[in-house]
Order: structure tokens, then sequence, then C-alpha cells
């Protein structure tokens, strides 16, 4: 009977370990690899304006938008946004009508593997080592995100200064 325990979890073990080696994470946009200039997005792929972006609202300082016929997977979405700091690309945005959400699931399971952590609703993450992404599930759109870890970080940075500049003020 101890056996049959230590075996079940020893299996147990392996098929989360064979769950996580089998997650992937999203390592920039298509060719475009984190890290990677405003100037090479455009590149390799077209875009409709490039702009400064408030970074309290939005990751990143600066905001590029996708050409209209860029997709994602089988998904022609409403639109795709990059996100850049310091002339670096750090972030990335999907937004597509719920009419696609079966083909969008399946196409981010495809290439990430299962979602690390499933909210209520249609809400779900994949937690990598060096970037997270996101999809929610909307009434109007979905929208998916993959952020560095760093944007991630530096972004919380910014807010805690901004709220101690704050707190500091007559």
């Amino acid at each position: 009977m101890l056996m049959k325990i230590i075996a079940s979890a020893l299996y147990a073990v392996i098929l989360a370990v064979a769950a996580i080696a089998h997650a992937d994470e999203p390592k920039g946009f298509r060719d475009v690899p984190w890290g990677a200039s405003e100037d090479t997005l455009r590149l390799r792929i077209p875009t409709q304006s490039c702009d400064v972006i408030d970074p309290t609202v939005d990751f990143g300082t600066r905001r590029c938008r996708a050409a209209g016929n860029v997709t994602f997977g089988k998904v022609t979405p409403n639109a795709v946004f990059f996100y850049f700091r310091n002339d670096m690309l750090v972030a990335w945005q999907i937004t597509a009508h719920p009419r696609f959400r079966e083909t969008l699931a399946k196409s981010l399971m495809k290439q990430y593997g299962k979602p690390t952590i499933v909210y209520k609703g249609d809400h779900v993450t994949w937690k990598g080592r060096t970037s997270d992404l996101d999809f929610v599930g909307g009434t109007v759109q979905d929208t998916v995100v993959a952020v560095t870890k760093a944007e991630l970080v530096t972004r919380d940075a910014e807010r805690q200064e901004r709220a101690r500049r704050a707190a500091k003020r007559p």
C-alpha cells in the first residue's frame, strides 16, 4: 500500500514537471524579440503609427499600432499594439472580437501550453520565467497582453515612486 502511494506521488510530480517543461512563454512577437528596437519592429511588422504614451496608463513610454492586416494565428485582431521603453520592446497587446475567442484560445494553448493560472470568468494567465501572458475575455472585445517581467518591475517601481512623492506633498 505504501509503495502505491509513493508511486502515485512520484507520478504526480513527473506529470507536474512535464507540464511546466511543456509550457512556453512569449519571447517577443513573431520574429521581433523582447528588447528589439522600434526600427526593428517597423522592418518586420507593418505599423500604422508610433507615439509617446503616458507610462501611468500603459506599459513603456511609446506605443506602436500595427497595420490592420497583421494577424495572430488565424485571427485578424481589431488592434495590435507594441510597447517600448528605452527603445526596447517590453510588451504587446491584441484586442479581438469575442467571436474569435475559441480560435484565439486554441492558438494560445498550442503555442504556450496550459495556462498556469485560471481565474473566474474568461481570464487566464501564463507565467513564464522572463514574461507573462494574460488572456481576458470581454463582452465587447477579448484582450491578450504579453509583458516582460522587467517591465512589470519597472512599472511597479514607478508607481511606488509616484505614491511616495504624492504622500510628501503638502
